[in-house]
Protein backbone atom coordinates (compact mmCIF):
# COMPACT_ATOMS: atom_id res chain seq x y z
CA UNK A 1 0.00 0.00 0.00
CA UNK A 2 1.12 3.22 -0.89
CA UNK A 3 1.53 5.97 1.50
CA UNK A 4 -1.41 8.09 0.31
CA UNK A 5 -3.53 5.21 -0.16
CA UNK A 6 -6.89 4.96 2.08
CA UNK A 7 -8.59 1.19 2.84
CA UNK A 8 -11.57 0.20 3.48
CA UNK A 9 -11.96 -3.05 5.82
CA UNK A 10 -14.73 -5.43 4.49
CA UNK A 11 -16.94 -7.01 6.58
CA UNK A 12 -20.80 -6.61 7.81
CA UNK A 13 -21.77 -3.00 8.13
CA UNK A 14 -24.21 -4.08 11.17
CA UNK A 15 -23.71 -2.45 14.29
CA UNK A 16 -24.15 -3.19 18.53
CA UNK A 17 -27.14 -0.33 19.22
CA UNK A 18 -26.98 -0.44 22.97
CA UNK A 19 -23.16 -1.51 23.60
CA UNK A 20 -21.89 1.52 21.24
CA UNK A 21 -24.35 3.73 23.11
CA UNK A 22 -23.19 2.96 26.70
CA UNK A 23 -19.73 3.17 25.30
CA UNK A 24 -20.34 6.73 24.18
CA UNK A 25 -22.41 7.79 26.80
CA UNK A 26 -19.40 6.88 28.99
CA UNK A 27 -16.85 8.29 26.73
CA UNK A 28 -18.89 11.63 26.79
CA UNK A 29 -17.71 12.50 30.65
CA UNK A 30 -13.88 12.59 29.35
CA UNK A 31 -14.65 14.60 26.42
CA UNK A 32 -13.19 17.59 25.95
CA UNK A 33 -14.24 20.72 24.45
CA UNK A 34 -11.56 20.99 21.50
CA UNK A 35 -12.17 24.36 20.64
CA UNK A 36 -10.60 25.48 24.43
CA UNK A 37 -7.95 22.64 24.16
CA UNK A 38 -6.58 22.93 20.92
CA UNK A 39 -5.13 26.69 20.90
CA UNK A 40 -1.75 27.42 18.99
CA UNK A 41 1.18 29.61 20.95
CA UNK A 42 2.87 31.21 18.07
CA UNK A 43 6.40 30.76 18.12
CA UNK A 44 5.95 27.89 20.70
CA UNK A 45 3.27 24.98 19.47
CA UNK A 46 1.58 26.04 15.91
CA UNK A 47 -1.20 23.70 13.99
CA UNK A 48 0.21 23.03 10.29
CA UNK A 49 -3.03 22.23 8.45
CA UNK A 50 -2.47 18.56 8.81
CA UNK A 51 -3.80 15.73 11.11
CA UNK A 52 -3.40 12.12 12.46
CA UNK A 53 -5.81 9.37 13.44
CA UNK A 54 -6.06 6.19 15.00
CA UNK A 55 -9.04 3.95 15.42
CA UNK A 56 -9.63 2.13 18.38
CA UNK A 57 -7.96 -1.40 17.63
CA UNK A 58 -9.81 -4.72 18.83
CA UNK A 59 -8.24 -5.34 22.36
CA UNK A 60 -9.04 -1.46 22.66
CA UNK A 61 -12.60 -2.29 22.43
CA UNK A 62 -12.91 -5.55 24.30
CA UNK A 63 -10.51 -3.82 27.20
CA UNK A 64 -13.92 -1.81 27.28
CA UNK A 65 -15.81 -5.04 27.56
CA UNK A 66 -17.15 -6.02 24.23
CA UNK A 67 -16.57 -9.80 22.50
CA UNK A 68 -13.92 -10.35 20.02
CA UNK A 69 -17.15 -10.58 17.10
CA UNK A 70 -18.77 -7.20 18.36
CA UNK A 71 -14.81 -5.78 18.48
CA UNK A 72 -13.91 -6.88 15.33
CA UNK A 73 -17.39 -5.06 13.68
CA UNK A 74 -16.59 -1.55 15.49
CA UNK A 75 -13.40 -1.60 14.08
CA UNK A 76 -14.50 -2.55 10.66
CA UNK A 77 -17.06 0.76 11.19
CA UNK A 78 -14.49 2.88 12.38
CA UNK A 79 -11.95 2.38 9.64
CA UNK A 80 -14.69 3.05 7.06
CA UNK A 81 -15.60 5.79 8.50
CA UNK A 82 -12.45 7.44 8.26
CA UNK A 83 -12.12 6.16 4.59
CA UNK A 84 -15.75 8.01 3.87
CA UNK A 85 -15.28 10.99 5.59
CA UNK A 86 -11.40 11.71 4.99
CA UNK A 87 -10.93 10.22 1.54
CA UNK A 88 -9.18 11.99 -0.98
CA UNK A 89 -7.48 13.97 2.29
CA UNK A 90 -5.52 11.46 3.43
CA UNK A 91 -2.21 11.69 2.23
CA UNK A 92 -0.27 8.81 4.51
CA UNK A 93 -1.12 5.63 5.79
CA UNK A 94 1.50 4.05 8.31
CA UNK A 95 0.70 0.34 8.60
CA UNK A 96 2.62 0.01 11.58
CA UNK A 97 0.26 1.88 13.43
CA UNK A 98 -2.76 1.63 11.69
CA UNK A 99 -2.96 5.62 11.59
CA UNK A 100 -4.48 8.05 8.49
CA UNK A 101 -2.39 11.55 8.36
CA UNK A 102 -4.85 13.99 6.58
CA UNK A 103 -4.81 17.40 5.61
CA UNK A 104 -7.30 19.62 7.22
CA UNK A 105 -10.24 19.66 4.76
CA UNK A 106 -10.79 22.85 3.08
CA UNK A 107 -13.24 25.09 4.77
CA UNK A 108 -12.80 23.14 8.24
CA UNK A 109 -10.59 23.53 11.19
CA UNK A 110 -8.36 21.38 13.28
CA UNK A 111 -10.72 21.63 15.85
CA UNK A 112 -13.66 21.56 14.00
CA UNK A 113 -12.94 18.27 12.29
CA UNK A 114 -11.34 16.92 15.47
CA UNK A 115 -14.36 17.25 17.17
CA UNK A 116 -16.31 15.50 14.52
CA UNK A 117 -14.06 12.56 14.76
CA UNK A 118 -13.90 12.20 18.37
CA UNK A 119 -17.54 12.27 18.87
CA UNK A 120 -18.03 9.49 16.84
CA UNK A 121 -16.52 7.43 19.55
CA UNK A 122 -14.06 6.02 17.30
CA UNK A 123 -11.00 6.69 17.55
CA UNK A 124 -7.58 6.08 20.16
CA UNK A 125 -6.27 9.31 19.32
CA UNK A 126 -6.84 12.33 16.91
CA UNK A 127 -4.20 14.97 17.07
CA UNK A 128 -3.30 18.28 14.84
CA UNK A 129 0.16 17.48 13.29
CA UNK A 130 1.28 19.78 15.41
CA UNK A 131 4.47 22.15 14.90
CA UNK A 132 6.66 22.55 17.50
CA UNK A 133 9.64 24.29 18.90
CA UNK A 134 12.48 21.87 20.61
CA UNK A 135 12.62 22.86 24.25
CA UNK A 136 15.13 25.02 25.87
CA UNK A 137 16.93 28.19 24.61
CA UNK A 138 22.58 31.85 30.21
CA UNK A 139 27.36 30.88 31.77
CA UNK A 140 28.68 29.83 34.86
CA UNK A 141 32.37 28.72 35.81
CA UNK A 142 33.29 26.36 38.44
CA UNK A 143 36.30 24.29 39.46
CA UNK A 144 37.03 21.00 37.80
CA UNK A 145 39.85 19.14 37.58
CA UNK A 146 41.09 19.05 34.26
CA UNK A 147 40.78 15.33 33.52
CA UNK A 148 40.66 15.64 30.03
CA UNK A 149 42.38 17.68 27.81
CA UNK A 150 39.53 19.45 26.41
CA UNK A 151 40.20 23.08 27.45
CA UNK A 152 36.79 24.11 28.27
CA UNK A 153 36.05 21.35 30.42
CA UNK A 154 35.83 23.68 33.40
CA UNK A 155 32.90 25.59 31.76
CA UNK A 156 30.91 22.46 32.13
CA UNK A 157 29.70 22.74 35.99
CA UNK A 158 28.27 19.68 35.35
CA UNK A 159 30.57 17.10 35.42
CA UNK A 160 31.55 17.99 38.40
CA UNK A 161 27.94 17.35 40.04
CA UNK A 162 27.38 13.73 38.19
CA UNK A 163 31.29 13.38 38.71
CA UNK A 164 32.09 12.47 35.13
CA UNK A 165 35.90 12.42 36.04
CA UNK A 166 35.86 10.07 38.41
CA UNK A 167 33.06 7.61 36.09
CA UNK A 168 35.92 8.35 33.48
CA UNK A 169 38.59 6.32 35.29
CA UNK A 170 36.01 3.08 35.05
CA UNK A 171 35.27 3.97 31.21
CA UNK A 172 35.62 6.41 28.40
CA UNK A 173 34.57 4.99 25.08
CA UNK A 174 31.89 4.24 23.06
CA UNK A 175 30.97 1.06 21.28
CA UNK A 176 30.31 0.35 17.41
CA UNK A 177 26.92 -1.02 18.35
CA UNK A 178 26.01 1.28 20.36
CA UNK A 179 24.78 4.48 18.63
CA UNK A 180 22.16 7.26 20.29
CA UNK A 181 20.24 9.01 17.90
CA UNK A 182 19.19 12.36 19.02
CA UNK A 183 15.45 13.51 17.46
CA UNK A 184 16.18 17.71 17.09
CA UNK A 185 16.33 20.23 14.72
CA UNK A 186 19.79 18.85 12.55
CA UNK A 187 23.59 19.58 13.35
CA UNK A 188 26.49 21.96 12.69
CA UNK A 189 28.17 18.97 10.88
CA UNK A 190 31.20 20.63 10.27
CA UNK A 191 31.58 20.96 13.88
CA UNK A 192 35.38 19.40 15.40
CA UNK A 193 33.37 18.38 18.57
CA UNK A 194 30.94 16.41 17.53
CA UNK A 195 33.02 14.55 15.01
CA UNK A 196 33.28 13.86 10.85
CA UNK A 197 31.29 11.01 9.26
CA UNK A 198 32.30 7.80 10.02
CA UNK A 199 34.67 8.63 13.32
CA UNK A 200 32.03 8.80 15.87
CA UNK A 201 29.37 10.51 14.02
CA UNK A 202 26.46 7.96 12.27
CA UNK A 203 24.70 8.74 8.71
CA UNK A 204 21.72 11.35 9.76
CA UNK A 205 17.98 11.65 9.09
CA UNK A 206 15.97 14.00 7.62
CA UNK A 207 12.28 13.08 8.16
CA UNK A 208 11.22 16.83 6.49
CA UNK A 209 12.42 14.81 2.92
CA UNK A 210 12.24 11.29 4.54
CA UNK A 211 15.70 10.73 3.15
CA UNK A 212 19.00 10.05 4.76
CA UNK A 213 21.92 12.24 4.71
CA UNK A 214 23.61 12.76 1.16
CA UNK A 215 25.09 15.08 -0.89
CA UNK A 216 21.19 15.81 -1.99
CA UNK A 217 19.96 15.05 1.25
CA UNK A 218 21.18 17.47 4.24
CA UNK A 219 20.90 17.31 7.91
CA UNK A 220 22.58 21.05 8.45
CA UNK A 221 20.85 22.78 11.24
CA UNK A 222 19.91 26.62 11.03
CA UNK A 223 20.79 29.29 12.95
CA UNK A 224 19.14 27.72 16.57
CA UNK A 225 21.99 25.49 16.81
CA UNK A 226 19.73 23.63 19.36
CA UNK A 227 20.30 20.00 17.93
CA UNK A 228 24.00 20.94 18.11
CA UNK A 229 23.46 22.36 21.61
CA UNK A 230 21.60 19.26 22.60
CA UNK A 231 24.16 16.40 20.55
CA UNK A 232 26.87 18.24 22.42
CA UNK A 233 25.81 17.95 25.56
CA UNK A 234 25.17 14.08 25.27
CA UNK A 235 28.40 13.10 22.93
CA UNK A 236 30.28 15.52 22.54
CA UNK A 237 34.05 14.03 21.54
CA UNK A 238 36.29 14.28 25.09
CA UNK A 239 39.76 14.30 25.72
CA UNK A 240 40.80 15.53 21.72
CA UNK A 241 42.50 18.55 22.46
CA UNK A 242 39.24 20.42 21.77
CA UNK A 243 36.15 22.21 23.32
CA UNK A 244 33.94 20.67 25.63
CA UNK A 245 33.40 16.64 26.23
CA UNK A 246 29.75 15.11 26.17
CA UNK A 247 28.99 11.99 28.84
CA UNK A 248 31.11 9.37 27.22
CA UNK A 249 34.63 10.50 25.34
CA UNK A 250 33.93 8.62 21.98
CA UNK A 251 30.11 7.68 22.00
CA UNK A 252 28.54 6.86 18.73
CA UNK A 253 25.92 8.87 17.56
CA UNK A 254 23.13 9.98 14.95
CA UNK A 255 20.98 13.03 14.33
CA UNK A 256 17.49 12.88 13.05
CA UNK A 257 16.15 15.78 11.58
CA UNK A 258 12.54 15.35 12.96
CA UNK A 259 11.87 18.07 15.73
CA UNK A 260 8.95 20.56 13.90
CA UNK A 261 5.57 18.62 13.38
CA UNK A 262 4.74 15.73 15.10
CA UNK A 263 4.39 13.78 11.87
CA UNK A 264 8.25 14.03 11.89
CA UNK A 265 9.17 13.02 15.58
CA UNK A 266 7.35 10.08 15.24
CA UNK A 267 8.87 9.09 12.06
CA UNK A 268 12.31 9.82 13.46
CA UNK A 269 11.31 7.86 16.30
CA UNK A 270 10.65 5.00 14.10
CA UNK A 271 13.55 4.95 11.84
CA UNK A 272 16.28 5.28 14.83
CA UNK A 273 15.26 2.42 15.99
CA UNK A 274 14.96 0.25 12.76
CA UNK A 275 18.60 1.84 11.99
CA UNK A 276 19.63 -0.42 15.39
CA UNK A 277 20.13 2.92 17.57
CA UNK A 278 20.27 1.65 21.20
CA UNK A 279 19.34 4.83 22.74
CA UNK A 280 17.24 7.52 21.32
CA UNK A 281 17.18 11.14 22.74
CA UNK A 282 14.06 13.52 22.30
CA UNK A 283 14.07 16.92 22.86
CA UNK A 284 10.76 17.53 21.70
CA UNK A 285 8.77 20.68 22.34
CA UNK A 286 5.55 18.50 22.39
CA UNK A 287 2.67 19.71 24.84
CA UNK A 288 2.63 16.27 26.64
CA UNK A 289 -0.44 17.64 28.63
CA UNK A 290 -2.61 16.97 25.83
CA UNK A 291 -3.88 13.60 26.15
CA UNK A 292 -3.69 12.72 22.39
CA UNK A 293 -0.24 13.76 21.92
CA UNK A 294 0.28 11.30 24.67
CA UNK A 295 -2.20 8.36 23.66
CA UNK A 296 -0.30 8.88 20.35
CA UNK A 297 3.86 8.70 21.57
CA UNK A 298 2.47 6.21 23.75
CA UNK A 299 1.05 4.05 21.62
CA UNK A 300 4.54 4.60 18.73
CA UNK A 301 6.68 3.57 22.16
CA UNK A 302 4.44 0.31 23.21
CA UNK A 303 5.08 -0.66 19.61
CA UNK A 304 8.25 -0.33 19.44
CA UNK A 305 9.37 -1.85 23.06
CA UNK A 306 6.63 -4.54 21.96
CA UNK A 307 8.14 -5.74 18.61
CA UNK A 308 10.55 -8.38 17.81
CA UNK A 309 11.52 -6.26 15.14
CA UNK A 310 14.19 -4.98 17.65
CA UNK A 311 17.10 -7.26 19.49
CA UNK A 312 17.82 -4.98 22.00
CA UNK A 313 14.93 -2.84 22.29
CA UNK A 314 16.14 0.71 22.45
CA UNK A 315 15.78 3.19 25.77
CA UNK A 316 13.75 6.11 24.32
CA UNK A 317 14.34 9.17 26.76
CA UNK A 318 12.17 12.06 26.52
CA UNK A 319 13.00 15.48 27.85
CA UNK A 320 10.22 16.70 30.37
CA UNK A 321 9.53 20.32 29.48
CA UNK A 322 10.73 23.69 30.65
CA UNK A 323 6.79 24.19 32.23
CA UNK A 324 7.17 24.46 35.68
CA UNK A 325 3.65 23.28 36.20
CA UNK A 326 3.45 20.59 33.26
CA UNK A 327 1.56 17.54 35.17
CA UNK A 328 0.67 14.71 32.68
CA UNK A 329 0.70 11.10 32.93
CA UNK A 330 3.99 8.82 33.42
CA UNK A 331 5.26 6.89 30.16
CA UNK A 332 5.85 3.47 31.16
CA UNK A 333 7.97 2.89 28.06
CA UNK A 334 9.85 6.42 27.86
CA UNK A 335 12.19 7.50 30.38
CA UNK A 336 11.53 11.41 31.16
CA UNK A 337 13.81 13.38 32.30
CA UNK A 338 14.03 16.91 34.76
CA UNK A 339 16.29 19.23 35.23
CA UNK A 340 18.74 20.28 38.11
CA UNK A 341 20.83 23.16 38.88
CA UNK A 342 24.30 24.12 40.26
CA UNK A 343 23.35 23.37 44.02
CA UNK A 344 21.71 19.89 42.99
CA UNK A 345 18.22 21.56 43.65
CA UNK A 346 15.32 21.31 40.56
CA UNK A 347 16.14 23.67 37.99
CA UNK A 348 13.72 26.83 38.71
CA UNK A 349 13.88 30.50 37.52
CA UNK A 350 10.30 31.45 37.63
CA UNK A 351 6.87 30.18 37.31
CA UNK A 352 6.94 30.30 33.55
CA UNK A 353 10.77 28.44 33.33
CA UNK A 354 11.62 25.85 34.92
CA UNK A 355 11.72 21.82 35.20
CA UNK A 356 8.78 20.32 35.58
CA UNK A 357 8.37 17.90 38.68
CA UNK A 358 5.73 14.71 39.37
CA UNK A 359 5.32 11.05 39.42
CA UNK A 360 5.81 11.40 34.98
CA UNK A 361 9.44 11.93 36.33
CA UNK A 362 12.10 9.11 36.08
CA UNK A 363 15.44 10.83 36.14
CA UNK A 364 16.92 13.97 36.49
CA UNK A 365 19.59 15.87 34.97
CA UNK A 366 21.80 18.86 35.45
CA UNK A 367 19.52 21.41 32.94
CA UNK A 368 20.74 25.05 34.11
CA UNK A 369 24.07 27.00 32.33
CA UNK A 370 24.77 23.93 30.40
CA UNK A 371 27.93 24.62 28.30
CA UNK A 372 28.21 22.99 24.94
CA UNK A 373 29.08 22.94 21.16
CA UNK A 374 27.39 25.07 18.91
CA UNK A 375 27.15 26.44 15.08
CA UNK A 376 30.16 27.24 13.12
CA UNK A 377 32.35 25.32 15.58
CA UNK A 378 31.38 27.59 18.83
CA UNK A 379 30.87 27.00 21.90
CA UNK A 380 27.85 28.44 24.02
CA UNK A 381 25.98 28.16 27.25
CA UNK A 382 22.32 27.42 27.60
CA UNK A 383 19.43 26.04 30.01
CA UNK A 384 16.73 23.80 29.31
CA UNK A 385 15.47 20.12 30.13
CA UNK A 386 16.74 19.72 26.20
CA UNK A 387 20.10 19.24 27.40
CA UNK A 388 19.56 17.13 30.82
CA UNK A 389 17.95 14.54 28.70
CA UNK A 390 20.97 14.00 26.56
CA UNK A 391 23.27 13.70 29.55
CA UNK A 392 20.82 11.02 31.00
CA UNK A 393 21.16 9.65 27.67
CA UNK A 394 24.50 9.34 26.97
CA UNK A 395 25.12 8.20 30.36
CA UNK A 396 22.50 5.12 29.33
CA UNK A 397 25.18 4.40 26.37
CA UNK A 398 27.93 4.14 28.15
CA UNK A 399 26.96 1.62 30.12
CA UNK A 400 25.62 0.37 27.14
CA UNK A 401 29.78 0.98 25.58
CA UNK A 402 31.13 -0.98 28.55
CA UNK A 403 29.22 -3.98 28.30
CA UNK A 404 27.38 -4.57 24.57
CA UNK A 405 25.96 -7.85 26.10
CA UNK A 406 23.44 -5.55 28.72
CA UNK A 407 19.61 -5.55 27.82
CA UNK A 408 17.51 -2.39 28.31
CA UNK A 409 16.57 -3.36 31.70
CA UNK A 410 20.33 -3.72 33.15
CA UNK A 411 21.21 -0.58 31.64
CA UNK A 412 18.08 1.02 33.40
CA UNK A 413 18.70 -0.35 36.88
CA UNK A 414 22.32 1.13 36.43
CA UNK A 415 21.41 4.64 35.57
CA UNK A 416 18.42 4.58 38.04
CA UNK A 417 20.19 2.85 41.00
CA UNK A 418 23.50 5.34 40.78
CA UNK A 419 21.31 8.64 41.15
CA UNK A 420 21.88 11.05 44.09
CA UNK A 421 18.97 12.84 45.85
CA UNK A 422 18.68 16.54 44.98
CA UNK A 423 17.92 18.48 47.47
CA UNK A 424 14.39 18.37 49.14
CA UNK A 425 14.50 14.85 47.16
CA UNK A 426 11.17 13.39 46.79
CA UNK A 427 10.98 10.01 44.93
CA UNK A 428 7.30 11.14 43.79
CA UNK A 429 8.85 14.18 42.07
CA UNK A 430 12.25 13.83 41.43
CA UNK A 431 11.99 9.95 39.92
CA UNK A 432 14.95 8.29 40.90
CA UNK A 433 17.01 11.20 41.63
CA UNK A 434 19.98 13.11 40.03
CA UNK A 435 21.97 10.84 37.49
CA UNK A 436 26.04 10.09 38.88
CA UNK A 437 28.03 8.83 36.17
CA UNK A 438 30.95 7.20 39.00
CA UNK A 439 28.61 5.50 40.68
CA UNK A 440 26.68 3.92 37.89
CA UNK A 441 29.78 3.00 35.88
CA UNK A 442 30.71 1.48 39.42
CA UNK A 443 27.72 -0.72 39.59
CA UNK A 444 28.15 -1.55 36.15
CA UNK A 445 31.81 -2.67 36.43
CA UNK A 446 30.68 -5.09 39.37
CA UNK A 447 33.74 -3.56 41.40
CA UNK A 448 34.77 -1.37 44.17
CA UNK A 449 36.12 1.88 43.06
CA UNK A 450 37.42 4.99 44.76
CA UNK A 451 38.27 8.85 43.50
CA UNK A 452 39.78 11.94 43.84
CA UNK A 453 39.10 13.69 47.28
CA UNK A 454 36.85 16.46 46.82
CA UNK A 455 37.54 19.71 46.78
CA UNK A 456 40.84 18.18 46.97
CA UNK A 457 42.75 21.12 49.05
CA UNK A 458 44.58 20.88 52.35
CA UNK A 459 43.43 22.38 55.47
CA UNK A 460 39.77 21.93 54.78
CA UNK A 461 37.70 18.70 55.21
CA UNK A 462 36.76 16.84 51.66
CA UNK A 463 34.58 13.99 50.86
CA UNK A 464 36.48 10.79 50.54
CA UNK A 465 34.15 8.46 48.77
CA UNK A 466 34.39 4.87 47.02
CA UNK A 467 31.27 3.69 44.77
CA UNK A 468 30.18 0.43 43.55
CA UNK A 469 29.71 -1.34 46.84
CA UNK A 470 26.63 -3.23 47.99
CA UNK A 471 23.85 -1.49 49.97
CA UNK A 472 24.76 -1.39 53.49
CA UNK A 473 28.01 -2.44 53.49
CA UNK A 474 30.58 -1.18 55.05
CA UNK A 475 33.61 0.50 53.58
CA UNK A 476 37.21 1.85 55.37
CA UNK A 477 39.68 4.37 53.62
CA UNK A 478 43.15 4.05 53.47
CA UNK A 479 46.23 6.22 52.52
CA UNK A 480 49.55 5.25 52.00
CA UNK A 481 52.97 7.28 50.93
CA UNK A 482 53.62 5.24 48.03
CA UNK A 483 53.02 2.15 45.93
CA UNK A 484 53.57 -1.19 47.97
CA UNK A 485 51.87 -3.83 49.49
CA UNK A 486 50.03 -3.65 53.08
CA UNK A 487 47.90 -6.43 54.92
CA UNK A 488 44.76 -5.23 56.87
CA UNK A 489 42.44 -6.55 59.13
CA UNK A 490 38.86 -4.75 58.93
CA UNK A 491 36.12 -7.13 61.08
CA UNK A 492 36.25 -10.70 59.22
CA UNK A 493 38.34 -9.51 56.25
CA UNK A 494 42.03 -9.44 55.78
CA UNK A 495 43.22 -8.08 52.53
CA UNK A 496 46.38 -7.10 50.95
CA UNK A 497 46.08 -3.25 49.65
CA UNK A 498 48.39 -2.07 46.57
CA UNK A 499 49.75 1.06 48.77
CA UNK A 500 52.86 0.58 51.15
CA UNK A 501 52.56 1.95 54.94
CA UNK A 502 48.70 1.43 54.28
CA UNK A 503 47.07 4.02 57.21
CA UNK A 504 43.60 4.08 58.00
CA UNK A 505 41.85 8.05 57.78
CA UNK A 506 40.96 8.76 61.12
CA UNK A 507 36.93 9.09 60.06
CA UNK A 508 38.30 5.21 59.07
CA UNK A 509 34.19 3.62 57.65
CA UNK A 510 31.29 4.53 55.83
CA UNK A 511 28.21 2.95 54.84
CA UNK A 512 26.95 1.94 51.63
CA UNK A 513 23.80 3.71 50.37
CA UNK A 514 21.05 2.48 47.82
CA UNK A 515 22.93 3.88 44.96
CA UNK A 516 26.42 1.93 46.40
CA UNK A 517 28.07 5.24 47.35
CA UNK A 518 29.84 5.29 50.74
CA UNK A 519 31.49 8.84 51.85
CA UNK A 520 33.71 10.03 54.79
CA UNK A 521 34.54 13.56 55.36
CA UNK A 522 38.21 14.43 56.52
CA UNK A 523 39.89 17.38 57.59
CA UNK A 524 43.33 17.43 55.59
CA UNK A 525 46.29 19.05 57.65
CA UNK A 526 47.34 22.30 55.69
CA UNK A 527 50.84 20.67 55.78
CA UNK A 528 49.41 18.01 53.12
CA UNK A 529 49.62 21.05 50.62
CA UNK A 530 51.64 19.74 47.82
CA UNK A 531 51.59 16.44 48.89
CA UNK A 532 51.04 13.29 47.47
CA UNK A 533 48.94 10.32 48.91
CA UNK A 534 47.76 6.81 47.81
CA UNK A 535 44.30 6.15 48.33
CA UNK A 536 42.23 3.18 48.54
CA UNK A 537 39.37 1.52 49.95
CA UNK A 538 38.25 -1.69 51.32
CA UNK A 539 34.59 -3.21 51.58
CA UNK A 540 34.07 -5.26 54.31
CA UNK A 541 31.47 -7.73 53.75
CA UNK A 542 32.74 -8.23 50.88
CA UNK A 543 36.46 -8.56 51.30
CA UNK A 544 37.07 -6.39 47.96
CA UNK A 545 39.52 -3.85 47.36
CA UNK A 546 38.91 -0.84 45.19
CA UNK A 547 41.56 0.50 42.41
CA UNK A 548 44.40 2.98 43.32
CA UNK A 549 44.19 6.95 43.30
CA UNK A 550 47.18 9.21 43.27
CA UNK A 551 46.70 12.61 44.39
CA UNK A 552 48.65 15.74 45.72
CA UNK A 553 46.32 17.99 47.45
CA UNK A 554 46.39 21.76 46.48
Amino acid sequence: MSTTETRRVPGSARIVPLALLLFLWFLADSRVALAQRWREEPGRWEFTGKMVVRPLQIEHWMERGFTREQAQVLYTQAVNYTVDTLGEHVYRYHDRMDEYWFHVPPGRSENDIGEQLIATGYYRYVCPNWWAAPLGLAASETTLDDCTNDPLLSSQWHHTRIESCAGWQIHTAGHDDVVIGFIDLGLAIGHEDVSNLNEYRRTGYNALEQCWESATCSIEEGSTWHGTKALGAGAATGNNEAGVSGIGWSLRHRMLNGVGQLEFFLDSLWVSATAGDRVICSTAGFDMTDSFIWKQYFDNTEAMVMSDQFDPVPLVFQAAGNEPDWDYEPFPYIVIVGGTQQNDARWWEDETWGSPVGDFIDVMAPAKDIYSTAGNSQYTVTSGTSFAVPQAAGLAALIWSYDPNLDREDVLDFLYRGCDPIVDYDPDFHGHGRINVFNSLALASGSLWTRDPYPGEAGTTNDFKAAGAEEGATVWFFYGDGSGQTQVTVGNCTITLDIANATLIPAESAVATANGAAIIQQAVPGSWSEETVWLQCVEEEGCRKSNVVVFEFE
